[in-house]
């Protein structure tokens, strides 16, 4: 047993501690026995004591195993879910893709033809904007019409929105305009 009157034990008990050389139990012993003594503590004890109050282990009790193992659990859970959501975005990305590139004409244009057409890179930049600024569950369908594509968006927990993607009157850039949706 350690007696920590003894100022010749207690510093080497100190010196123990600022190693990191001492249990639990000892560091709340030393700790209870500089709070609540009558002797006058040295700058070097005053400061120990200091670090013993602050420090998250005075107090706490141990975690017990079966809160480790919920714990454990918790976050196994969570990290499944943020797969499955990682994996839904990047087939919904293939899927668009997929169809884009199958179901979308594609037509090679001449230099010295007016270009009036969306291109399929333009289409799939407009619809990665709008998915970036959607939340996690957002679908995206795109449809072609007569000057350009219509898109709508839609997610679980805003209202649809639909777009006119179309080719400027310059013919050098394009425009997204919001459309009204009528339900």
């Amino acid at each position: 047993m350690i007696n920590l009157n003894d100022k010749k034990e207690r510093q080497e008990f100190i010196w123990r501690y600022l190693n990191a050389e001492t249990t639990l139990e000892e560091e709340r012993l030393l700790a209870d026995f500089l709070s609540d003594t009558d002797i006058a503590l040295s700058a070097e004890e005053e400061d120990v004591l200091l670090m013993l109050q602050t420090s998250n282990l005075i107090g706490r009790s141990e975690i017990s195993k079966e809160k480790a193992d919920e714990f454990d659990c918790l976050m196994q859970r969570g990290n499944k879910k943020s797969k499955i959501v990682a994996l839904r975005w990047i087939f919904s990305a293939v899927a668009a893709i997929i169809c884009v590139v199958f179901f979308l004409p594609i037509h090679h244009r001449d230099n010295t033809e007016e270009h009036s057409e969306i291109t399929t890179s333009e289409l799939l930049e407009t619809i990665t904007i709008l998915s970036d600024v959607g939340g996690d569950d957002m679908t995206i369908t795109a449809s072609s019409c007569n000057d350009g594509f219509i898109i709508k968006t839609s997610s679980p927990n805003e209202p649809p929105s639909s777009y006119m993607l179309k080719r400027c009157s310059d013919g050098t850039s394009i425009e997204l305009k919001s459309q009204l949706i009528n339900l």
